[in-house]
């Protein structure tokens, strides 16, 4: 790889994996960064243009001859977020895919999980999100869109160390008017964050670090002892002390002496009833 100009910044983690092509040419201010575990590809004549960055977490491959314009941004990852929160130390992956023959114009964000064809043409300042076809001219013509983060009056909190959650699904679908905070204290499972398909799943792994337990224990109207496995960090006791009440189905309560309500877990509708008086009591 010839650097040309000054200054550069390239982080190569010990189990990360960067191959470089014949002729790979970048200029000053360049960052390349590739993580434990990721794979980084730049193919031959690959030319990467001044102040741009490549943030590699799991997948990253540049075809031949393939031209990157000043400022261009190219991520495999993002930051998992709620409604309520921004993990700083968490994130979810994707591989992204560029072809060969290929120009990125100036300021171009290419983000996580986009596969970006041959031959194709991208205009400056384009945020590419979704998949790009052979043989493609694309550019951004459209205006600022803004959405708001929706979040609900009423709360449901699980701190958790299995990904294993009983009736969540069936829970989330139920009653769509109440936000359910799901907290770990590690990073959680692809099969937990799917659960963030539903928009009143909200997810919190590595709660101690990126969020606040505090907080989640004060805007909770209800806790649900309803996840497999283990009690966490004393969850219960915490919450007997905050004077909110528990709801807990028979095969997943931890209860001890707390003051815990248990269900039959054959009767998640109960959850759902309960659930809805305690909110309707606090109206």
């Amino acid at each position: 790889m010839k650097c040309l100009g000054d200054y550069y910044h390239f982080q190569l983690s010990p189990s990360g994996r960067l191959e470089i092509g014949q002729n790979v040419q970048v200029r000053s201010f360049v960052s390349l960064e590739v993580n434990n575990g990721a794979y980084l590809s730049m193919g031959d004549n690959t030319y990467i243009n001044d102040h741009s960055t490549i943030r590699c977490f799991q997948e990253i491959v540049i075809g031949d001859n393939t031209m990157i314009g000043d400022g261009v941004r190219i991520y495999d990852f993002d930051h998992t977020f709620s409604n309520y929160h921004i993990g700083r130390l968490s994130s979810t992956k994707a591989p992204v895919h560029i072809g060969k023959n290929s120009w990125i114009g100036a300021n171009c964000v290419i983000t996580k999980g986009v596969t970006i064809g041959s031959n194709v043409i991208i205009g400056a300042g384009t945020v590419v999100t979704k998949d790009i076809p052979d043989n493609t001219v694309v550019y951004s013509g459209g205006g600022l869109v803004m959405k708001t983060r929706h979040q609900a009056q009423h709360h449901a909190f699980i701190l958790t160390a299995s990904d294993r959650i009983e009736h969540l699904g069936y829970l989330l679908e139920a009653m769509p008017q109440v936000d359910f905070h799901i907290a770990a204290g590690s990073l959680m499972s692809p099969y937990l964050l799917s659960f963030n398909r539903y928009p009143n799943c909200q997810l919190y792994p590595l709660v101690y670090q990126d969020y606040s337990l505090e907080k989640l224990l004060e805007q909770m109207d209800v806790y649900l002892d309803i996840n497999h496995g283990g009690q966490v960090d004393g969850i219960l006791e915490k919450v007997t002390q905050l004077d909110k009440p528990i709801l807990a189905f028979d095969s997943t309560a931890h209860a001890g002496n707390h003051k815990v309500s248990l269900i039959d877990v054959d009767t998640p509708e109960d959850m759902v009833n309960m659930i809805t008086a305690i909110i309707e009591r606090k109206k």
